[in-house]
């Protein structure tokens, strides 16, 4: 069960959990011989991720340290790591040796990101506020990128959190996933085979719900 955490939160939450199921799942598809279909979710796990990091280092970071100055030292330390990140998975797409280590690494990030900003995150806007800044993190994708998204979360997405990773998209775009965006998406990546069975929500965002 997720708790009743912001918006804005719960697809910060859904993104962790999508990038979790996509690196093991790049490492599952080497694993099994399928060299093509594990460089296409590597380079798709390259895209997503930099859109991710854009949202934190334009938006959720300078809000955050705007709220709570001496969070800066975090952020910065954790926009060095989506450098190291960036480098990792560009050279993940030409080299799927490396794919346990890249797992790893993203593991690690995403760890830290849970521990360290969510609790500070969660605590330092009101109900309304949080609203709010779900929109202005929608904003931070731009909306030609927006199809991939969203169809990439519905992919990755647990199967008892999928309700919850459509309520995320809005209304105006259910639609275009329907009829467009979920077939370009398929025929470009396929599907993510292997779906988590249960949310394991991160350390520290359950203590602060």
């Amino acid at each position: 069960m997720l708790p009743d955490l912001p918006r804005a939160v719960l697809g910060f939450v859904g993104v962790h959990l999508g990038l979790r199921a996509e690196v093991a799942h790049v490492e599952r598809r080497r694993d099994l011989g399928d060299v093509e279909g594990a460089r296409r979710r590597a380079e798709l796990l390259a895209t997503v991720l930099h859109h991710h990091h854009r949202a934190e280092d334009t938006v959720l970071f300078p809000a955050l340290v705007a709220r709570q100055p001496g969070v800066v030292l975090t952020t910065e330390a954790l926009e060095a790591e989506h450098l190291e990140l960036d480098a990792a998975l560009a050279a993940l797409t030409h080299d799927l040796d490396s794919a346990g280590d890249v797992r790893r690494l993203v593991e690690r990030h995403l760890a830290r990101e849970e521990q360290l900003v969510l609790p500070v995150w969660i605590a330092s806007f009101t109900a309304d506020e949080h609203e709010r800044f779900a929109s202005s993190l929608r904003r931070a994708t731009p909306l030609r990128d927006a199809g991939l998204m969203i169809s990439w979360l519905l992919d990755t997405a647990p199967d008892d959190a999928v309700d919850v990773a459509w309520s995320q998209v809005p209304s105006s775009l259910r639609l275009m996933h329907r009829v467009w965006w979920r077939r370009r998406y398929e025929r470009a990546f396929g599907a993510c085979a292997t779906r988590p069975a249960a949310v394991s929500m991160p350390t520290g965002a359950l203590a602060a719900a």
